[in-house]
């Protein structure tokens, strides 16, 4: 049985795995993430409060004091508070789409104020000049750093404008280099002290202290551009700033005013062609009995936007040949962390395997391609972590079927479980006959009074040890083994419990395969969260899948809105299921893998409450 990991204390969170990362919320360095309008204000100060600025003092007014004259009776002194100015920019700084509120002043760590706008949009998209100028500093992520990846640009005026938290460069720039509005100077990210793909915006007149800068970027909103500008190519040679004299930058136009920035964005993480059965639909998955391959301690623990290689293939009950694995994660932080496991044969793309919450232990799972009979692992934050491989691909063995949710087990209904006595689950409420050699459902423990530990096992196995927190909502979802007799479940306290069934293996099921993991899906950028509404999901073509893709295992990170939500996923040719798949407590983040049937190329997602949604492809079939 798995062991429950211990909790390593509590902090402020932050988000998403590339130095990236969910992420995502009152910012004691929360994920922050896009909601719709009201929504992404209550979010981005719980969110966007990882940005604090790095470069100058908090200031967003200036405030000026003059005596009167002095009369033989009395002295007065009359204070006038000036607003900030307002500074017009050429080029809105980022690429749409994305998202941004007033947070200028909010409070950070160690005493310190939010001196700039947090811009949130997918990592990746470009980072332009907002004016003509000069980059006149240069920002390196390294350990503890703030800002990250950034630039300082100075315009001619001496006004200067600082982005933090790139995830890199533009091509061929460097301190000294001349660029002009709307060229692209780097790409958005989340390196240094952040936990979601985003771009912090300080504005600095004249080289001074930062003003508010929001209603200059709200002045030229470009959130819904996605299309880059075509500025001028071709700049002079840097001129001399910080003398005495006024220098005036010009630029000189291309040749071409059509051809397109010569920048490009980093490649976008690309699903490479998956071992076992992208070559061979033959193979099969075998459950076999869990076995870890990673148990991180103190001394080993998971560190911030690090990736540990684990090996997997040749360990102990693990085929040497084995191209592909499902593993069970289960994970505590002193932070939030977005935790991610991925094929090796590149670095850790956009997407979350598992959202932790500080203190607490999350418990998910991911199906991944081997590199070398490894796979890797990358937190956004230091976690203790354990893998457990429970299958792997083989010659022989079941393959997957998507089922309409099917709820086997609501206690609420019947009778709350009763501390140490086992209540047995057969094939047929899981939805399948005799045969079936494991299933997917999402675990709902809600009511206990008491913490506790849910024991989960193929009746007369060992599997999963679960512990949950008394008076709260403990959901997650994996991938199970059982048997001809089902499941078996117990608890050590009295507690209700809701199982909610999507998929079984089984030997008549058609295959499934592991792809690098691609975001497919991010309500964020639309700021239009998940609601009683359908929403469609468009699949499209995954590289390394097959032609027609008719199933995937989707990996959810739901972000709670001001409600506990419950939320749905099925085939779209299909009615909406009465069960639910994942489930969400108020203000909270949760990470579910959900296995469904596509339908002309989408699947279905509503919620029935307000809730924001991420969605990443690991498997299809």
């Amino acid at each position: 049985m798995e062991a429950a990991l211990a909790v390593i204390g509590t902090g402020s969170p932050s988000w998403d795995v590339r130095g990236s990362q969910l992420v995502d919320p009152a910012r004691r360095r929360r994920v922050g993430l896009t909601l719709a309008a009201a929504t992404v204000v209550a979010f981005v100060s719980v969110a966007n409060a990882l940005t604090p600025s790095v470069d100058a003092a908090s200031r967003s007014a200036t405030t000026t004091t003059t005596k009167p004259k002095t009369t033989t009776t009395t002295t007065t002194t009359t204070t006038t508070t000036v607003p900030a100015p307002v500074i017009a920019l050429a080029q809105f700084p980022v690429q749409g789409p994305c998202a941004f509120i007033d947070t200028y002043g909010a409070p950070r760590g160690d005493g310190r104020k939010h001196e700039g706008v947090d811009i949130i949009a997918r990592s990746g998209l470009y980072v332009y000049a907002a004016q003509d100028g000069v980059l006149t500093k240069k920002y390196l992520d390294a350990p503890r750093s703030l800002a990250g990846n950034g630039w300082r640009l100075t315009a001619a005026d001496g006004t200067y404008f600082f982005y933090g938290h790139m995830s890199a460069f533009g091509d061929g720039l460097s301190v000294g280099s001349t660029v002009v509005a709307g060229q692209i100077i780097g790409y958005v990210g989340a390196t240094g002290n952040a936990g979601t793909p985003h771009v912090h915006f300080e504005i600095h007149p004249g080289g001074g202290s930062s003003i508010n800068p929001t209603r200059s970027v709200r002045a030229i909103d470009g959130c819904k551009i996605t299309t880059p500008p075509s500025p001028a190519l071709v700049a002079p040679s840097a001129p001399v700033l910080g003398d005495s004299t006024t220098t005036t930058v010009t630029t000189t136009p291309p040749a071409t005013t059509t051809a397109p920035p010569k920048s490009t964005p980093p490649a976008l993480p690309v699903a490479a062609t998956p071992g076992g059965l992208a070559q061979d639909a033959t193979l099969r998955w075998q459950f076999i009995e869990p076995t870890a391959v990673l148990t991180a301690t103190p001394p080993t623990a998971l560190l911030a936007h690090v990736t540990k290689r684990v090996t997997v293939a040749g360990v102990t009950g693990i085929s040497k040949t084995s191209s592909a694995v499902i593993v069970r994660i289960s994970v505590t932080s002193a932070q939030a962390a977005s935790v991610l496991v991925h094929p090796c044969d590149s670095a850790a793309p956009l997407a979350t395997t598992l959202f932790v919450e500080p203190g607490t232990m999350a418990i998910g799972n991911a199906t991944v391609s081997l590199t070398s009979g490894q796979l890797c692992v990358t937190s956004s934050a230091r976690a203790l972590a354990r893998i457990t491989v429970v299958a792997q691909l083989s010659t022989t063995g079941v393959g997957v079927a998507p089922i309409v949710t099917r709820r086997a087990l609501d206690t609420r209904m019947t009778t709350t479980l009763t501390p140490h006595k086992v209540v047995t689950l057969s094939p047929q409420m899981l939805g399948s006959q005799a045969g079936i050699q494991a299933i997917a459902a999402t675990f709902t423990l809600l009511d206990a009074k008491l913490a506790g530990t849910l024991l989960i096992t193929p009746c007369g196995g060992t599997e999963l040890k679960a512990p949950f927190n008394a008076g709260r909502i403990t959901s997650f979802s994996v991938a199970i083994r059982a048997n001809d007799t089902g499941l078996c479940v117990m608890s050590s306290v009295a507690t209700n419990l809701i199982v909610d069934v999507d998929a079984v293996w089984s030997p008549q099921a058609p295959g499934f395969f592991a792809t690098t993991p691609v975001r497919l899906f991010d309500s964020r950028e639309t700021r239009v969260p998940a609601s009683s509404t359908p929403r469609t999901i468009q699949v499209g073509s995954l590289v390394g899948g097959p032609a027609t893709v008719v199933a995937v295992q989707a990996n959810l990170t739901l972000l709670g809105g001001s409600k506990s939500a419950s939320v749905f996923v099925w085939p779209c040719a299909q009615p909406q299921p009465e069960s639910s798949i994942a489930v969400v407590s108020a203000r909270t983040r949760a990470s579910f893998s959900v296995i469904t049937s596509v339908s002309n190329g989408a699947f279905c997602i509503a919620s029935n409450a307000p809730v924001d949604v991420v969605v990443d492809i690991v498997g299809v079939g």
